[in-house]
C-alpha cells in the first residue's frame, strides 16, 4: 500500500507490521509492564491513536506508545512521508537509525517498492521481465537474510509476495503462473523464517503451509522438501518435537535426495534430541551426512544459497545442536568448531555464525569450562538490539538456564553471564523500533 494512503505513520506501522491489532495491544501492554508503566491500549484506542484522534491520551500512554514503536508521539500521530524531514529537523531519529544513511535508503526501496506495484496492478498484460526480476529479488532477499533486520526482511517479502499476487491475477499462461506460484511460495517461506525470527509461531506455521501449498501446486519437490522441513523446525522449537518427527516422517520419502533430504534428516536430529533419544540422533545425523555426501551444487536451493541454502557450515551446526541436546558436549564442540570454521569458505552460506557460537558457549559450560563458554560469546554481545533474532535469543535463554544448576549457581562469572544474558535478551524487544522498508 502507497504511504500516502496511510493516515498516520502510526497506522503505517501497524499495517505493515507482524500483528493484527489485537495482538498490537497486547504486545504494548506486555511492554508496558516491562517498563513498570500502568498503561493499557484497546483495539478501539488504538483504532483512534491510528487516525491521529487522540484526544487527551495520558502521559504514561504516550511514554509506553514511544518506547514500543520507537518514535515520538507527535511523530507517529504524522504523515508517513513526514518522518524524515521531522526527526532531521529535531534531531530524533529511532535509536539504531542514522537518518541520512539508513532512513534515506529505506525511503527510496518504499518509493521503488511501490512504484512496482502500482505499475504491476495497472498494467493490462503481464511483462516477463516482471517475473524475472520477482524471481532474482526472492533469491536475493534468502541470499541476503542474515544481513537484514527481520522487520525489514518482513516488508520486502510481503512486498515480493505481493507483487506475485497481483500479477497472478492478470495471466492465465501455465508458464507464467507456475513461475509466480513458485515466487510467492519462496516469499511465504522468508516470511515463515522472519516470524519464526520474532518468535510469532502461529503466523510462522501458517507461511510454511502456505509455502508448501504453492510447492505443491507446480510440482517444486525442492520447496514442497524445504517447507516441511521448516514447519517442523518451528514445531521442535514450540515443543512440539513429537510433531516434528512425524512431519519428516511424511516427507522424506518425497524429498529430492541431496542436500534437501539431508536438511530433513538434520531437523529429525534435532527433534528426536529434544525427546532424549540419543540412539535415534546418531541414526538421523548418519543418515543426513550420506544425503550431504551426495548433494549437488546444482539444486535450486542450495545453489541459492542463504536462507534457502543447506551448505556444510549450515550441516555441522544444525549436528552440533542435536548433540549438545542429548549432553554429548565433547563430539558436540567439534561439529559446532567445524561448522564455523566453514563459515567463510562455504559458497551456500546460511549459517549464522551467532547461532553457532551460543551453541559453542553451551557445550564449553558443559564441558565444565566456564571462562571457554564466556569467550565463545565475545561476538555476540555486538549484535544489534534490532537483529537479535529468536535462534540467537532463545538459545541465550537456553544457556542462562543451564547457569542456574548446582554447578555454577554459586559462581560470581556464572551470576554475572546470567545479568548479561537477561540485558541482551530485554534488549531485544526494541526490534519493533525499526521502520518499514
Amino acid at each position: 500500500m502507497a504511504t500516502a494512503q496511510y493516515r498516520t505513520l502510526l497506522e503505517q506501522i501497524v499495517h505493515e507490521g507482524p500483528w493484527t491489532v489485537e495482538e498490537t495491544c497486547r504486545e504494548f501492554e506486555i511492554r508496558a509492564q516491562q517498563m513498570k508503566e500502568s498503561a493499557t491500549l484497546s483495539p478501539r484506542q488504538l483504532a483512534r491513536w491510528m487516525r491521529g484522534d487522540v484526544g487527551q491520551a495520558r502521559a504514561v500512554a504516550q511514554r509506553v506508545a514511544e518506547a514500543f514503536w520507537g518514535h515520538r508521539f507527535e511523530v507517529l500521530l504524522g504523515l508517513p512521508h513526514e518522518l524524515a524531514e521531522f526527526e532531521l529537523r529535531n534531531g530524533t531519529a529511532a535509536p539504531g537509525l542514522s537518518v541520512d544513511v539508513e532512513s534515506l535508503e529505506a525511503a527510496a526501496v518504499m518509493a521503488a517498492h511501490e512504484s512496482f506495484e502500482h505499475a504491476a496492478r495497472i498494467a493490462g498484460t503481464v511483462d516477463s521481465d516482471d517475473i524475472s526480476l520477482l524471481q532474482e529479488s526472492v533469491l536475493e532477499l534468502a541470499r541476503g537474510y542474515q544481513t537484514k533486520p527481520p522487520l525489514q526482511l518482513l516488508t520486502e517479502a510481503r512486498h515480493i509476495r505481493n507483487v506475485a499476487y497481483l500479477l497472478l491475477d492478470k495471466t492465465r499462461r501455465p508458464a507464467q503462473t507456475s513461475q509466480l506460484y513458485q515466487v510467492a511460495g519462496q516469499a511465504c517461506g522468508l516470511l515463515s523464517v522472519v516470524s519464526f525470527d520474532l518468535a510469532r509461531w502461529d503466523a510462522a506455521e501458517e507461511q510454511a503451509r502456505s509455502a508448501r501449498t504453492y510447492a505443491e501446486l507446480i510440482g517444486d519437490a525442492h520447496l514442497e522438501a524445504w517447507s516441511r522441513g521448516t514447519q517442523a523446525v518451528i514445531a521442535n522449537w514450540r515443543g512440539q518435537s513429537r510433531r516434528a518427527v512425524d512431519l519428516i516422517a511424511s516427507s522424506i520419502d518425497a524429498a529430492p535426495a541431496g542436500a534437501s533430504t539431508a536438511r530433513l534428516r538434520a531437523i529429525e536430529a534435532r527433534a528426536w534430541a529434544e525427546l532424549g533419544r540419543p540412539d535415534q540422533v546418531k541414526e538421523s545425523l548418519r543418515l543426513a551426512d550420506i544425503e550431504m555426501g551426495q548433494s549437488q551444487d546444482s539444486e535450486l536451493y542450495s545453489a541459492a544459497g542463504g536462507e534457502f541454502g543447506w551448505g556444510q557450515s549450515r550441516h555441522s551446526a544444525c549436528a552440533g545442536t542435536a548433540l549438545l541436546t542429548v549432553g554429548q558436549g565433547k563430539p558436540a564442540v567439534t561439529r559446532i568448531q567445524d561448522a564455523i570454521a566453514l563459515v567463510p569458505e562455504d559458497p551456500l552460506g546460511g549459517l549464522a555464525p551467532a547461532r553457532a557460537q551460543v551453541d559453542l558457549a553451551t557445550a564449553e559450560l558443559l564441558a565444565g569450562r566456564l571462562d571457554a563458554s564466556v569467550n565463545a560469546l565475545e561476538s555476540v554481545w555486538t549484535i544489534p538490539a534490532p537483529s537479535r533474532r529468536h535462534g540467537v535469543t532463545g538459545r541465550m535463554e537456553q544457556l542462562s538456564h543451564r547457569l542456574t544448576s548446582r554447578d555454577w549457581r554459586d559462581s560470581a562469572e556464572a551470576v554475572d553471564l546470567r545479568d548479561q544474558i537477561e540485558i541482551f535478551n530485554s534488549e531485544a524487544v526494541s526490534r519493533l523500533a525499526l521502520p518499514s522498508a
